[in-house]
């Protein structure tokens, strides 16, 4: 498909405009990660300032925010995360019918063909119209640690801010 490419081209005009830099998705403290998180749209940005307390308190965390989800750019979002040692895929809507979120399949299939990839779990927040709230960041994020530190997952996907 050539709308990656179409994308990028327009991200590149639209930044001799307005100044602003625009690619596929967004990555942020992704570099040194350890531990990522994948989340779209202004969900982001609350998990944005999670990542910077963690940070502060010496955690390697960062994010991705895909700006691009059809055609899903597989091989840009496996090389961005494929250091990671666990991964949390955060999804707004459960697939009706499938095992994962949409955004988790997709993650997940960019990752398979990799011989090393990071441990993937997948929380479905917001349902019925929720907030998106800085815990449920952090509910992920010590998941995440506890992955990493213990090699045991408990659920590989959970519904987060529902009531019980």
């Amino acid at each position: 498909s050539r709308v990656s490419g179409v994308v990028l081209e327009v991200a590149r005009d639209f930044e001799k405009l307005s100044g602003r830099k625009y690619g596929l998705f967004e990555a942020y403290r992704l570099d040194d990660a350890e531990i990522g998180v994948v989340i779209l749209n202004s969900a982001a940005g609350t998990t944005k300032d999670v990542i910077d307390e963690y940070r502060n308190r010496g955690i390697k965390v960062g994010l991705l925010k895909p700006r691009l989800f059809r055609p899903f750019p597989y091989k840009e979002v496996a090389d961005a995360l494929k250091h990671l040692k666990a991964l949390c895929v955060l999804d707004r809507a459960d697939a009706f019918g499938g095992s994962f979120g949409p955004l988790y399949s997709d993650v997940a299939t960019s990752l398979y063909p990799l011989e090393k990839r990071p441990v993937m779990i997948n929380r479905i927040y917001g349902l019925g119209g929720r907030d998106y709230l800085s815990e449920h960041a952090e509910l992920a994020l010590n998941e995440l640690i506890e992955i990493t530190e213990t090699g045991i997952i408990k659920k590989y996907k959970e519904y987060i801010g529902v009531r019980e």
